[in-house]
């Protein structure tokens, strides 16, 4: 299933949360929304998931399907116990897979961390479309492998694998594809092999030729779009970074 963002605006108080978007996000494919807070990120997030209604533009779903979303902060339903929760989702996901969620949850306390409960039934929604905001939050050092192993196997299964999140940081790994946000537009939105082979970084006191294009700082150095073998090879974190702060300055 592919879910994409046609020409999308989000408006709060006279502020475009998110400014004349558009992408696309595949199936079979994990994909990293990034971005400072106040990006848009989670804002991208909600109209993907038909949590909030764009002012303009739509959202469009090929093959459509269910979609499951882990928010943040998941403060609805507080009221409820997770045995009500767990039934009412099993009444919305009628694929739910039981199994795959007792054995993330294992002996986890999950009523003082309702998080890593939503994550839990959102891995085992079978939705052809799952959405995470920031989860790597809730998880602890062993949980993380874990969970990104999940990730992979939705990632097989054809399903679209959403996440959202300030860094790439543990995600980098499992990432095939980045949507890097700034001011609620979209700065860069690619594959991350593709990103990979078409960036090199220079040290910052380097004159680079106007043939380039500078993207923006990495530390000391400057990420440079180039598929020649020149400067050096840039990793995914150190092109998102560049990205992120040439948007900014």
């Amino acid at each position: 299933m592919v879910i994409s963002l046609e020409k999308v605006t989000k408006i709060f108080k006279k502020r475009k949360a998110l400014d004349d978007i558009t992408v696309n996000f595949p199936g079979a494919e994990i994909s990293v929304v990034l971005g400072l807070s106040g990006s848009g990120k989670t804002v991208l997030l909600r109209c993907l998931s038909g949590e909030l209604k764009p002012d303009s533009g739509r959202i469009i779903r090929k093959n459509s399907g269910l979609c499951a979303y882990a928010c943040e902060n998941p403060d609805y339903f507080s009221k409820f116990v997770a045995s009500d929760i767990l039934a009412m989702w099993r009444l919305l996901y009628p694929d739910f897979e039981e199994e795959k969620f007792r054995s993330f949850i294992g002996e986890k306390n999950i009523s003082k961390n309702r998080q890593l409960f939503n994550l839990a039934l959102v891995s085992a929604s079978n939705a052809d479309v799952v959405i995470f905001d920031e989860p790597s939050e809730c998880l602890d050092s062993e949980e993380k492998p874990e969970f990104l192993d999940l990730l992979k196997e939705l990632a097989r299964k054809g399903k679209t694998v959403i996440i959202g999140a300030t860094e790439i940081g543990e995600f980098e790994s499992i990432t095939d594809r980045v949507v890097v946000l700034s001011s609620g537009r979209v700065v860069v939105a690619a594959k991350a092999a593709e990103l990979l082979s078409s960036h090199r970084l220079f040290p910052g006191a380097t004159t680079i030729s106007p043939d380039y294009k500078v993207i923006g700082p990495v530390f000391n150095e400057r990420l440079i779009q180039t598929d020649e073998d020149i400067g050096r090879k840039a990793a995914l974190k150190e092109i998102v970074t560049g990205y992120v702060n040439g948007s900014s300055s």
